[in-house]
């Protein structure tokens, strides 16, 4: 059995929590059928934007902690929606890293955003959806996301293999992915992220298989893994980014 279907890697990386806040004004719930579950998203209305951007947050995040952003995706560009993994806010079932990638596709083939974006656990769906776009997509923001499988591994406690397989490789590896895209990327991470290094950013944009011209790192200065979105420079580079596909897509 793959290490990424094993209980102890599994129980070890997901950190779910149930929230069954309702939706606030201006948004709109959806559950979404998958294979075992019943996924839920919210949908945060800004008709003056460009399109939709699809989140997929980081661990031991929900939904409603997004809330309070959507009015800054708006002000990007972009009106905000964002999936509960298995197991979180009013999603059901276990979440699995195979899953949380499987589900991606189908979340992502039911709101068809202009954008898909993946903050840290959230980037290996966005991976999976850079490789392989849904009909629609314009472009893929990865922000402080992971690169190295392996480390991945080590940050549960574990050890990884000696080497992966075909099948690992094929369904989990960033790297593997990342060389079959080709929209528009852009890569956000904090100068001191503490949990994933910088270097792996800075390794994601070189294996990413988009256009040097239409790929781009940008650093947030004096910020870690999970207050990037503090900052002002990191707003700007996004709204940037939103533009540029809007403008190409006019």
């Amino acid at each position: 059995m793959s290490i990424f279907d094993r209980d102890e890697f599994n129980q070890s990386l997901f950190f779910p929590q149930s929230n069954a806040s309702p939706a606030p004004a201006g948004a709109s719930d959806q559950m979404i059928e998958v294979d075992g579950a019943r996924l839920h998203v919210r949908l945060h209305a800004s008709p003056a934007t460009s399109g939709t951007l699809l989140l997929f947050h980081g661990n031991g995040e929900i939904v409603a902690d997004y809330d309070a952003a959507a009015a800054r995706f708006a002000r990007a560009g972009v009106a905000l929606a964002v999936m509960d993994y298995r197991g979180y806010g009013r999603s059901t079932g276990t979440p699995t890293l195979r899953t949380l990638i499987s589900d991606a596709r189908r979340v992502a083939d039911v709101v068809r955003p202009h954008v898909v974006m993946g903050r840290s656990l959230g980037g290996v769906a966005a991976h999976e959806l850079y490789a392989r776009p849904v009909a629609g997509m314009a472009g893929v923001i990865l922000e402080s996301a992971m690169f190295e499988l392996a480390n991945l591994v080590r940050r549960r406690g574990l050890v990884p293999p000696a080497s992966f397989t075909d099948d690992e490789r094929a369904t989990f590896e960033p790297a593997a992915k990342l060389a079959l895209g080709r929209l528009p990327l852009l890569v956000l991470h904090g100068e001191r992220d503490e949990v994933i290094a910088l270097d792996e950013a800075r390794s994601a944009l070189a294996a990413a298989g988009t256009a040097v011209a239409d790929k781009a790192l940008v650093v947030v200065p004096r910020r870690g893994h999970n207050d990037v979105s503090n900052a002002d420079h990191y707003w700007d580079a996004l709204a940037s980014f939103v533009a540029r596909l809007s403008s190409a897509r006019s």
